[in-house]
């Protein structure tokens, strides 16, 4: 059995998750258990039961409950706090509206705030990548608006990927095949341009094929999960080199 934490002295890194990912907390777990160190993470939940561009579906992420789980978290007085969520790069509202997010969280907390998109942006700003390809397993028109939040930044999408039978549901997305998400981020790296996959969503479990994946394809893979606890170590002053869970975790941190 490896050691517990001290729960006296040991940072803490605060994570909401939308209430239909199963994904998120097994995989984050099993990267910081990989850290070797005295940190830990905890979670909250918002209610989030579809994945749209409609009312009803961008409704789920306001300011307000985020806030709200922001402060549920706060309780426990974390170093930093993170939404793990890709809705910032499909909803239309644009970065400025996660950086808004962010920050209304952090001035309702104290506590330094953000979210996923912002985290994927400033992985491939460290990765100094221009040309990207993206994976996702939503419909066309969530993949459409997720490359165009992309192009937005001004980055040159290669090449947009997606699952060919979309999920059903987020419960869904989960429970794709190691083999189905292996092809599409392959999709998304075909052309001979791309310098960097944007695996862009929470719950679409690819975190265990990234190493595999950057070498086969040398390339940098930006996982969701794993680029959230990037952002989340960062932020709660981790630095140090973690095996297993590619580029970013064993390079960039």
């Amino acid at each position: 059995m490896p050691p517990l934490p001290d729960l006296a002295t040991c940072k803490k890194v605060g994570f909401i998750v939308p209430s239909s990912n199963t994904a998120v907390e097994p995989i984050t777990q099993a990267i910081f258990q990989s850290l070797n160190s005295n940190i830990i993470c905890i979670f909250t939940r918002i209610q989030v039961k579809t994945v749209g561009t409609d009312a009803n579906s961008t409704s789920q992420f306001s300011t307000e409950a985020m806030v709200a789980a922001a402060r549920l978290l706060a309780d426990a007085e974390p170093d930093a706090i993170v939404w793990n969520g890709t809705s910032g790069m499909w909803v239309g509202t644009g970065i400025e509206a996660d950086k808004q997010l962010a920050k209304a969280m952090q001035d309702a907390t104290g506590i330094p705030c953000s979210t996923t998109t912002l985290a994927t942006v400033e992985a491939l700003q460290v990765c100094k990548t221009e040309t990207i390809g993206i994976a996702v397993p939503y419909n066309q028109a969530l993949t459409d608006m997720v490359t165009k939040f992309f192009t937005g930044l001004g980055y040159k999408v290669s090449n947009s990927a997606r699952l060919e039978a979309t999920p059903a549901s987020n419960l869904e997305i989960a429970k794709s095949s190691a083999g189905d998400m292996r092809d599409v981020i392959k999709d998304a790296a075909s052309g001979g341009e791309v310098k960097a996959v944007v695996v862009g969503c929470t719950n679409w479990p690819a975190a265990g094929l990234v190493e595999e994946l950057e070498k086969a394809m040398d390339v940098v893979v930006v996982d969701s999960v794993i680029v959230t606890v990037w952002t989340g170590l960062r932020m709660a002053g981790y630095r140090g080199a973690v095996s297993g869970w590619g580029q970013l975790m064993a390079e960039r941190l």
